[in-house]
């Protein structure tokens, strides 16, 4: 059969569907490409490799592109610093969801790493949750620790602990180290066992007006947030 000569009017019509089409095609490709998520963290061991982590996984699944999560580099250590670190972050605000991921951690006066006192504030960790809403920056907030997270991959608790004796029962009864991936709670069902377990310690903690007090709540945590929007990512 011979093949259609097409030109003129129609022809013209037909390429500029074609451009059309192309152009919706590269906005796709650009949206899927784009940056959806940027954390920064308190500390710089122990929460970065648990969401490196997940992230890799995700990586490794093509449920989202190399550049579409990303942790901010880390400078500071308290909960004002950390959403400094994530506000120093270059074009942080090209990211669909902006994260920080604090601790209570109340002060100590014992020493600590040649330090007389480690902890910080209770007004550092108030002022960031309150810079970080006035921004529209989402909070993961820990107390007294991220390490309250991990504990409740294994056991439901509502007893206020404090980071060293979280650590220790980590350290002892679930083979925990402070400087290696815990890989023990990258197991699903786990994961979802701490997600029941932290929901329903926050709900333990909500007063008769409705809410909660993160810097009084100990222990709590609300990691399980972005575990959960993390998820989402996979689908």
């Amino acid at each position: 059969m011979a093949r259609r000569n097409i030109g003129g009017a129609e022809g013209h019509r037909i390429k500029k569907e074609a451009e059309k089409q192309a152009n919706l095609k590269r906005k796709e490709n650009t949206r899927d490409e784009r940056k959806m998520l940027i954390i920064a963290c308190e500390d710089s061991v122990s929460a970065p490799l648990y969401f490196r982590a997940i992230f890799s996984d995700l990586k490794r699944n093509h449920a989202i592109s190399a550049a579409s999560l990303v942790i901010a580099k880390h400078k500071r250590s308290n909960p004002t610093g950390v959403l400094q670190d994530l506000l120093n972050h270059p074009n942080y605000q090209d990211f669909d969801h902006q994260w920080i991921v604090i601790d209570r951690d109340e002060e100590r006066t014992q020493k600590v790493n040649n330090n007389s006192q480690s902890g910080h504030s209770l007004e550092n960790f108030n002022q960031a949750i309150s810079n970080a809403i006035r921004k529209g920056i989402k909070f993961a907030y820990s107390n007294p620790c991220f390490e309250i997270w991990y504990l409740l991959h294994f056991e439901y608790t509502s007893a206020a602990i404090d980071r060293k004796q979280l650590v220790t029962q980590l350290e002892h009864g679930y083979q925990y180290a402070k400087n290696k991936l815990f890989t023990k709670v990258l197991d699903q069902e786990l994961q979802d066992k701490a997600i029941e377990n932290s929901e329903r310690l926050i709900q333990s903690w909500i007063d008769i007006n409705g809410t909660t007090n993160p810097a009084k709540d100990n222990p709590s945590t609300t990691v399980h947030d972005l575990v959960k929007l993390l998820n989402t990512f996979a689908n």
